[in-house]
């Protein structure tokens, strides 16, 4: 964890996109900036759903709250029809943030998932 706490936002996308095409994902793309409409990576899973992906790299005493997942929601569900979405984070999510994502079929990727699935630990939903 210690190197994805010293990373820029940028290349933390690009670490994200280099772990889901580890794991079958193909035409993955860094769309983070502006104009990306809230999605950081986009592509499709190793069975051709479409994926979308939010990453964000904060300090682990932060939290991602429930408006963070709203929005994503928004974004992944109605702007990307996304079949399969991620919410990547270096810190902690809100009771009501994961209340959310489980309600919206949002996958939550937090710290201790994170560092798993960077030591080679694959994601269920990518399965």
């Amino acid at each position: 964890m210690a190197a994805m706490d010293a990373m820029n936002g940028r290349t933390f996308e690009h670490h994200i996109a280099k772990l889901l095409r580890r794991d079958g994902c193909t035409d993955v793309t860094v769309l983070g900036g502006h104009g990306d409409r809230g999605i950081d990576v986009s592509g499709l899973t190793a069975d051709g759903r479409r994926l979308v992906v939010q990453c964000k790299r904060f300090a682990p005493y932060l939290n991602i709250t429930g408006p963070d997942m709203q929005k994503f929601v928004g974004a992944a569900k109605v702007l990307h029809s996304a079949q399969v979405a991620l919410f990547v984070a270096t810190c902690p999510f809100t009771a009501e943030a994961l209340s959310i994502a489980a309600e919206t079929g949002i996958t939550v990727v937090h710290r201790g998932l994170l560092e798993q699935w960077s030591a080679g630990e694959p994601l269920e939903v990518l399965e």
